[in-house]
């Protein structure tokens, strides 16, 4: 098909599109978008930057929790109280103290997950880098049913510090 000849158009056909100047709307709408857009990638990428730092920095992040293990949860038999056996096996670069709290719950009482039964706790003072001991932790209160002991908070504290020591430290 032919088009007659239109004047302003080379090509000997309609303008693909109008021309017709911006107006002062348009101009703000369009520098508000690219603004945004802008800001956006700019936001998405101090995300993803600190989303990376974070995961370098913590690649190998050890918890005190992670040497520690219940190794066994008995009703003792004289007093009737929950007793725990703990076993810590540090994963520590250097010697320190672990302090191990041990929450206990009667199975046999309660609704759902049982009755709290209270807490115990112990400390290990000076426990060697890569050293392991088993400690027990009775529970305060006697239980009627079986008991449920699961660890609660565990901390950590060097007892030497970074730079004294071995060359292993540095």
């Amino acid at each position: 098909m032919d088009y007659p000849s239109y004047p302003n158009a080379p090509g000997g056909g309609p303008p693909l599109l109008p021309r017709r100047p911006l107006q002062g709307p348009a101009v703000v709408a369009i520098v508000l978008g690219s603004v945004a857009a802008v800001a956006g990638l700019g936001l998405l990428a101090l995300f993803i930057a600190f989303a990376y730092v974070y995961g370098e920095n913590h690649a190998g992040m050890r918890f005190p929790s992670d040497d520690v293990t219940v190794a066994s949860c008995v009703r003792d038999e004289v007093t009737g109280r929950p007793a725990a056996g703990i076993r810590i096996t540090s994963g520590a670069a250097r010697s320190g103290t672990y302090t191990v709290r041990v929450a206990f719950r009667d199975a046999g009482s309660g609704k759902g997950r049982g009755a709290d039964a209270g807490e115990g706790g112990v400390t290990v003072a000076d426990l060697a880098a890569g050293g392991t001991v088993s400690r027990q932790v009775a529970g305060p209160v006697p239980v009627r049913g079986a008991p449920v002991c699961e660890l609660g908070d565990v901390t950590f504290e060097s007892t030497r510090e970074a730079g004294s020591g071995a060359a292993s430290d540095r």
